[in-house]
């Protein structure tokens, strides 16, 4: 896939998320796999530029989890460096196994780095693959998550990712997918707007090399507005419970719901996503 927006002059690549156009280019894999490989050793600047608030959002969303069972075996889609666990293991414990999740390289480096760090990620096992195809297998895991991977999904990868969430997902299973969004109505969705605008420009500016290429992470979230074409594809592929929950007034939100117990009469064909 091509990477040539990438590899721009260094001052065309100064420029904010405002000004770059929406093509289908920047939702290829192969772009967005170039992308964060990129990014994995500046990925931790995304807590800067969110106020510090995108760790407090996987709490929240890690929280809206049911009661699992201590071993209970979880999976990170678009698991990235790993920062996901922290939530994952104060809310599950030590002895849940977790599935990390990711296609780009680099970014599974840096959970590897994480993983040797410390010894409450032992039970973590890493998988090099794209989240809409995972090597794992049917009904394998008790719950899902996905910590802001949603947004560089293009439109036509939400029904696979609803049908392959499904797949993974034992019966009465539960998933969470967390993403940044904006806020829909008056002066918290302007306030939001507001902060792009002013805050962007300034990370571009101060930013150097590799770490402005941060600015496309708000572009992603612009673009993806919201969950609902994402909570639709999941009411298709059979799910139950199916809801969004607002977290700091709709400037993220998780979209929460759970695999029926009984699939037998349901009509639907819960075999392995194509």
């Amino acid at each position: 896939m091509s990477s040539r927006v990438l590899e721009r002059p260094r001052q065309a690549r100064r420029r904010t998320a405002h000004d770059i156009v929406p093509t289908a280019e920047l939702f290829e894999t192969g772009f967005v796999r170039n992308l964060f490989n990129q990014l994995a050793p500046n990925y931790h600047w995304h807590e800067q530029m969110a106020c510090g608030l995108t760790n407090r959002w996987r709490r929240e969303a890690v929280d809206l989890l049911p009661a699992l069972p201590p071993a209970s075996v979880v999976i990170d889609l678009m698991s990235g460096g790993g920062e996901m666990w922290p939530a994952l293991r104060q809310r599950l414990g030590p002895a849940a196994q977790v599935h990390a999740v990711d296609f780009a390289p680099a970014m599974l480096a840096q959970a590897r780095a994480r993983q040797q760090q410390a010894a409450q990620y032992a039970r973590t096992t890493l998988h090099h693959a794209d989240a809409l195809t995972c090597p794992l297998p049917d009904e394998a895991a008790d719950a899902l998550v996905c910590g802001f991977g949603l947004k560089t999904l293009a439109a036509t990868d939400f029904e696979p990712l609803a049908r392959e969430t499904r797949r993974l997902l034992r019966p009465g299973g539960s998933f969470v997918l967390l993403e940044l969004t904006l806020p829909r109505h008056g002066w918290r969705r302007a306030a939001f707007m507001r902060y792009l605008r002013l805050v962007l420009p300034l990370i571009a500016w101060l930013s150097r090399g590799r770490a402005a290429l941060h600015r496309y992470l708000p572009f992603y979230a612009h673009s993806f507005a919201n969950l609902d074409a994402v909570e639709g594809a999941f009411h298709v592929a059979g799910f139950e419970q199916v809801r969004q929950v607002p977290l700091l007034l709709g400037c993220a939100t998780a979209l929460v719901g759970r695999k029926p117990e009984e699939l037998v009469g349901q009509g639907l064909d819960f075999g392995v996503s194509e």
